[in-house]
Formats: structure tokens, sequence, C-alpha cells
């Protein structure tokens, strides 16, 4: 474990890199794992990206994790905060926070989903519910049996429907809403009262990326968000890069890059239409925008297939006892 408090200088692991890990550890691979464009679903998967944190902590794993503890047991150190889970306690980690380490018991196993923020955005049409705004919001819970039921039969469901032909995006998009819904009302009447106080850093964070959420299609810039929230750009800068391990302007960078995806994908609108729309001061201005934060065109990017076939990766089946 690193003893550095200070995540100014935490590491990034992408989606990319969290499943080659799967890829690369198959043979000790428990379970299986689906991966799709920018999703993954889990039945009985073991810690297969523990070496990711043991190498490069403090680190955050640039997707939102939800699942529940099958068999074993674990201990992630999420903001120096310890979360200690056994057999039936759920996890929900989201894409801001930072891991300073992670235990894990020899035997155990997870089943859950993870899923970039830009995936999750298009599942809730581009506007998150604050649960899934904030973004070092991490909490756990332990739940009863028929949750436990609820939780393994959408995820096996899920499991099942990324890989049935004919199926299309609108119902597998569906099926997710329903399984991150479910969490939200888990989270409403078992955790969200015993939150009644944060530190002045982690709301400041939250009323932030709040904003983004509400104004990034028209405001890029970082000051218009500190004069918001009545400070100054270089103190609103200071508090995000402590709390998240990046900075405000790429929180607000990814967020505008995830809206114009969804209205290049899912709309008909000319770039230059879209350009007028997001207020950029041209059309030029849009395209280098988005070609400097994804490596390809706006034009490229339109003409991309809208879904990326998904793969299984599984490993051998655990012992027998």
């Amino acid at each position: 474990m690193n003893d550095n408090n200070d995540l100014t200088h935490t590491s990034v692991a992408s989606f990319g890199e969290i499943t080659s890990c799967a890829r690369n550890n198959r043979d000790i691979l428990n379970g299986n794992i689906s991966v799709g464009s920018g999703f993954t679903v889990a039945i009985g998967c073991n810690p297969f990206f523990k070496a990711l944190i043991k190498e490069r902590s403090p680190i955050r794993l640039d997707v939102m994790r939800v699942g529940i503890v099958k068999t074993g047991w674990c201990e992630p150190v999420i903001g120096f905060r310890n979360y200690h889970c056994g057999p039936g306690d759920l996890l929900f980690i989201n894409w801001g926070a930072v891991l300073t380490d992670d235990d894990f018991g020899e035997d155990t196993t997870f089943v859950g989903i993870s899923m970039t923020e830009g995936y999750m955005r298009d599942v809730f049409g581009g506007r998150l519910p604050d649960l899934f705004l904030s973004p070092g919001q991490c909490f756990s819970l332990h739940l009863s049996e028929e949750e436990q039921a609820v939780w393994e039969q959408s995820t096996h469901t899920l499991n099942r429907l990324v890989h049935m032909e004919g199926v299309d995006r609108d119902t597998v998009s569906s099926f997710f809403l329903s399984s991150l819904h479910f969490i939200h009302s888990l989270y409403k009447s078992k955790v969200a009262v015993r939150w009644k106080y944060k530190s002045r850093n982690r709301q400041t964070v939250e009323r932030f990326v709040r904003l983004v959420n509400d104004y990034a299609k028209t405001e890029h810039e970082i000051e218009f968000y500190a004069s918001q929230l009545c400070m100054t750009a270089h103190y609103l800068g200071m508090v995000v890069k402590k709390e998240t391990g990046i900075t405000a302007k790429e929180w607000i960078d990814k967020t505008l890059v995830i809206l114009i995806q969804l209205e290049l994908r899912y709309t008909s609108k000319s770039l230059k239409m879209i350009a007028n729309e997001f207020e950029f001061v041209s059309l030029s201005t849009l395209c280098k925008f988005f070609k400097r934060r994804t490596g390809i065109t706006a034009t490229e990017y339109r003409m991309m297939p809208e879904d990326t076939p998904c793969s299984s990766i599984e490993g051998p089946p655990p012992p027998r006892k």
C-alpha cells in the first residue's frame, strides 16, 4: 500500500486496462465476465484486477462498479476509509473514487456490473441522477436474501441478454437502467439516511459535478462554475483535484465530449448545428476539440457502428470442495 495521503498523484486505470487484466488472467479467472463497448457483467468472478491496485495505488479505476460479494470477503480503502464486505454485502464504487488499498480473501467472488461514465450517461439518456453524479461516491450495505436473489437474477439475465442475437442496444440499456434504479432504491432506503453530514470539500465537488451535468453543453470553462460556487477558479481547481485526482477542466471536458457523442450517435444534426448548440466559436473549434479528446474525428465517430459485439471471458471452473 502507498502510504502517501496526497491523492493528487493518483494513477488512473482505463476501461481497456481493466478488461485486459481479465483476459490476461484467464488461467486463474473463476466465473465469467462479459465485456461490451463500455460495460462488463461479472458472474462468480474473482478480483482479477487486484494487481492493478497493489502495483499502482493510489489508483482510480475509471469505471463505476457495483456488485455483491458472493463468497469470501474484500476490504477496500477508498479515500482512506475502510470498507469491510462479506457474503451478501453490496459494494458501490463510482468512477471518481480513489483506492489506496484493497485486500481480498482467497475464495472471494463477486456478482456485479461495471460501466464507464459515458455508457452510464447513455443508459440514462445523458442526465444522471444525483447518486451516480457524485464522482467519489462509495457505499456498502447488506442485502436480504430476497434482495440478493433479485440482484443475482437481474445480473444473470443481463449476462444472457448481451449475447443474444437480435437484441438491440435499447433493450440492453433498459435492463441496465432497471438494475441501476434498483441500486438507487436500496441506497435511498438503507444508506442516504445515515449520510447527513459530508466534508466541505466533498460537498463542493458534488455541487460542481451537478453544475457540470447541467451546464457543460454551453459553459466550457472553470471560471463559470467557480462563480456559481462563489469561489475562485484556482481554489475550485485545487479542491476538485484533491478530492478526485483529476482536474476540474478534465471533468468539464469529458462531460462535454460525452454529450457531443450522444448527439453524433443518436441525432441527424449536422456538425455545424451541433457546434452552434454547444456554443463553440466555430465548427473548426468543435472538430479540433473532439479530435484532441477522442483521437478520432467527429465524422469518424458518427460512422462507427452503434453496437460493439459483446465478448465473454471465462476462466476455469472453481475446484471441487
